[in-house]
């Protein structure tokens, strides 16, 4: 049975490079980073904190807040992908912490951002572990794409923060949010975190949306894979990571009935023992 973590006791600040930035850490061992997606409030602790217990009884677990969320400072992207910047800030985060090499664990739009680390840095990489992720494309068997209704949800939490709209959208990214108590999200710790902070909301805004193409540049990744989805994500179908296995050399797909976008929070029990398992295998 895994120890009882708290946030505040795991709380870290280092310098990155130009850029301060916040994470939490818990064990020892192997190094392994764990980098949140996006949405109002979002930070890694929310994203992990249901399987940190567990991994850090092997790992030496850092949960990383990109810049621009959780306690990480803010920042104005522009001229360059969000996932580059990212990339760039987890090479300065392990230059900081004086790691030489990691696993990555990323998830959702993020996930572009462990691939960009390792395809820019592949000697710094042990494993990639890819949840709710993927690449866009056309549907190959005739499912549904992901639902604009959880785009929606998340775009409304972003333009009018409050504990119902960071309810709708956390709903929408779960396959049966309702099950789940406004406690067990973190909902209200969340709302207070993204309010206190309005800079992060305005430089948001003040950002570009550029968009990286890594298909010509995927079969570079050469590093074991594991990827995790969920079969009822209605952010990042299912398609997108069948279609990303493809361009991966050394992957493996697994798939969760009755699951939705948030895989860490919905199976914090078998997410932990895949990954364990994953990276107990020699490369």
């Amino acid at each position: 049975m895994g120890v009882t973590l708290t946030e505040s006791a795991t709380s870290r600040f280092v310098q990155a490079g130009s850029l301060r930035v916040h994470y939490n850490e818990a064990g020892t061992g192997r190094p392994v980073i764990f980098c949140e997606g996006q949405g109002a409030g979002t930070s890694a602790w929310v994203v992990y904190h249901r399987v940190l217990p567990m991994l850090s009884e092997r790992f030496r677990c850092l949960l990383l807040d990109q810049p621009g969320y959780g306690k990480s400072d803010p920042i104005v992207v522009k001229g360059e992908s969000r996932s580059t910047m990212y990339a760039r800030t987890v090479r300065d985060f392990m230059d900081a912490l004086k790691i030489d090499k990691a696993t990555i664990v990323d998830m959702s739009f993020g996930a572009q951002t462990a691939q960009v680390f390792a395809i820019e840095h592949p000697d710094r990489v042990d494993k990639l572990v890819l949840h709710a992720s993927g690449m866009p494309g056309a549907t190959l068997f005739g499912h549904p794409p992901a639902s604009n209704f959880a785009f929606v949800a998340m775009n409304a939490a972003f333009a009018a923060p409050t504990l119902a709209t960071m309810r709708a959208m956390m709903h929408a990214f779960l396959f049966n949010g309702s099950s789940y108590s406004d406690e067990e999200l973190l909902l209200e710790s969340r709302l207070q975190s993204w309010l206190a902070r309005p800079e992060l909301d305005a430089a948001r805004k003040q950002s570009e949306s550029v968009q990286r193409d890594l298909t010509a540049d995927l079969h570079r990744i050469t590093q074991p894979v594991l990827q995790m989805h969920g079969r009822n994500d209605l952010i990042a179908g299912l398609e997108g990571a069948v279609r990303l296995l493809n361009y991966l050399s050394d992957s493996r797909l697994i798939v969760f009935n009755r699951c939705g976008h948030w895989i860490p929070v919905e199976r914090p029990d078998e997410f932990s023992a895949y990954v364990t398992e994953f990276l107990g295998r020699a490369q």
